[in-house]
């Protein structure tokens, strides 16, 4: 049997996130290449002419990605928080041991329940834990890499990540007669004008897309650099505070081979 006795799983995890992570951007860039059909047409009845803007579907393997990059940082937060954590801790509260995340302590029972977690740590380990949540940056405990990556994963967990929270910032011409038309079951919106302004429509800025991680109609949404800003702050927070407890960590199993049975031929 193997062992680590170093915090050698959140490292390789953090790097192993990064690889998705890189994937996951190659596909966002060819997404953007081609996200939306831009086409004109008249509308000859009520003599108005029209240019609609569609959005193509994203490929699913988007959301995979992303999932796959949460998971091994929030695992490797995991197994961090069980190699450090009392023995004590592991024998008698083994499903208690995890990383917290919390952006919130002003109700007292939040309080009282982040502090029990933090008990089941020695108390240097403890307050390392505790600097790094997200309720220490205060009123930006909200855009906290760490709260982002909180919120994801649990979409991911028990629901999809939505990934087709995305916008594309669309010309529409300075005219009092301009009309806007969602079609939000089709991801599409058609602007038009009366035919007689129609020269309105020569000029087109282009449209620019933006990509959100999130619901609709809602105020959670995650930017697409929110996620690059997650894995930085493993690499340049997480990893360089916690490093310094190495020698405390447990020792884990890496690979465990079990003596197989054995096989007598005639």
């Amino acid at each position: 049997m193997q062992l680590l006795s170093t915090l050698s799983y959140l490292v390789e995890k953090t790097v192993r996130a990064k690889t998705h992570l890189d994937a996951l951007n190659r596909e966002l860039d060819i997404y953007l290449k081609d996200s939306h059909t831009v086409i004109t047409k008249e509308d000859t009845q009520n003599s108005r002419y029209i240019r609609r803007t569609e959005l193509k579907p994203m490929s699913t393997i988007i959301g995979m990605l992303l999932g796959e990059f949460l998971y091994s940082l929030r695992s490797g937060l995991d197994q961090l928080a069980w190699q450090l954590a009392l023995p004590t801790s592991r024998q008698n509260s083994e499903r208690d041991v995890y990383f917290p995340i919390v952006a919130d302590v002003s109700n007292p029972n939040r309080l009282r329940t982040h502090q029990d977690r933090l008990k089941l740590f020695p108390d240097e380990v403890a307050r390392e834990i505790d600097a790094v949540q997200p309720y220490k940056g205060g009123s930006s405990a909200q855009d906290h890499p760490l709260w982002y990556l909180h919120l994801l994963c649990n979409f991911d967990k028990h629901r999809v990540i939505p990934i087709n929270s995305r916008g594309v910032d669309i010309f529409v011409p300075h005219n009092p007669a301009v009309l806007i038309q969602h079609f939000n079951d089709e991801d599409a919106v058609e602007v038009s004008i009366p035919f007689k302004d129609k020269w309105q429509f020569d000029f087109d800025p282009g449209s620019t897309m933006t990509i959100e991680f999130g619901e609709w109609d809602t105020d959670f949404g995650v930017p697409r650099q929110k996620v690059t800003d997650i894995h930085g702050f493993f690499t340049n927070t997480i990893i360089p505070r916690f490093s310094r407890f190495n020698a405390r960590a447990v020792a884990t199993p890496e690979i465990r081979i079990l003596p197989g049975k054995t096989i007598y031929s005639k």
